[in-house]
């Protein structure tokens, strides 16, 4: 069974995704431009100032779920599994070749190895039929085309409802310029506000966060965010699990084809407590690779 982490971890992974929001949750004066053309800053030049670097990220910005849309890609991840006793462990590395959808739930992700041996022809040939079948299904009928429209609709209202909390929850610092692998970044800190009371789940969970941010100066794109756990992080009130304070996650993006920045690492490392008040320390890594543009018919004719 994988682990209960899904709640923080997931939450977290929003706060990476939109950390360069956080950019944009100061008051903007200027209008924002509507050009992608900028020249590399001398390193020596004075740090910018805050309102105006928020204006340029802001107008960039698009969450990495609309920008992986439009690719095919692999993920390499290790499962995090939790056994009926509550004790958790790092499992297997599963590797993945997803092919996006817009809508969320339409998203495949297909299992194509395990600790690095291939899946079986004919596992796959399986996994693909379910697939079509499921999504025959949502267009099935009128009922369930609603249905899955409200799903879509419901997740998009979350996701949307989550980042206008992001724009209240943390206090943002320009605070260096660095060379992050051959980029010239500008370096930010993200701190919680203490008197701001969260409206939501997700909220909850970035309030106990603070994180450091590496923003390209180029094109104002994020990439890398560096998490800390302030506090610990509780699951289902605490009873289902906990994420000791402490716990780190780091996230990196890369220029892919010299266009566009998407994911490419996070790490999660820590220690908690499950269910049944079992310990456990966690050192988990997801990577994503080989970004291919996401054709019409690549959803239909899988890879083999």
């Amino acid at each position: 069974m994988q682990l209960h982490l899904g709640g923080w971890l997931g939450a977290a992974r929003l706060l990476t995704v939109s950390a360069a929001l956080c950019l944009g949750a100061v008051p903007l004066l200027a209008q924002q431009p509507t050009t992608d053309a900028v020249t590399a800053t001398n390193p020596g030049a004075p740090l910018p100032e805050l309102e105006s670097f928020a204006a340029q990220v802001k107008a960039r910005l698009r969450t990495d779920r609309a920008l992986q849309a439009n690719y095919t890609f692999l993920e390499r991840r290790q499962e995090v599994e939790v056994s009926k006793l509550g004790k958790v462990s790092v499992g297997s590395t599963k590797t993945y070749e997803v092919y996006p959808s817009r809508d969320p739930g339409n998203t495949y992700k297909r299992l194509v190895a395990v600790d690095g041996a291939p899946i079986d022809a004919r596992e796959l040939e399986k996994n693909d039929a379910k697939h079509r079948a499921d999504l025959e299904a949502q267009e099935g009928t009128p009922d369930a085309r609603a249905k899955h429209a409200r799903e879509v609709a419901d997740e998009r209202q979350k996701e949307h409802e989550a980042i206008e909390e992001i724009f209240r929850v943390f206090e943002m610092r320009i605070v260096g310029r660095e060379d992050l692998r051959g980029y010239q970044t500008i370096v930010g800190t993200l701190e919680p506000r203490r008197s701001y009371k969260p409206k939501t789940d997700d909220g909850q969970v970035m309030k106990r966060f603070r994180a450091r941010v590496w923003i390209n100066e180029a094109d104002y794109q994020l990439a890398r965010v560096d998490l800390e756990a302030i506090d610990d992080v509780t699951y289902g009130w605490g009873i289902l699990g906990r994420l000791h304070k402490g716990a780190k996650i780091t996230y990196e993006r890369k220029k892919v084809n010299d266009e566009v920045w998407l994911p490419a690492r996070l790490r999660i490392l820590g220690t908690g407590r499950s269910v049944l008040f079992r310990t456990f320390a966690i050192d988990s890594t997801t990577e994503w690779s080989e970004y291919r543009k996401f054709g019409v018919k690549t959803e239909e004719t899988y890879a083999h």
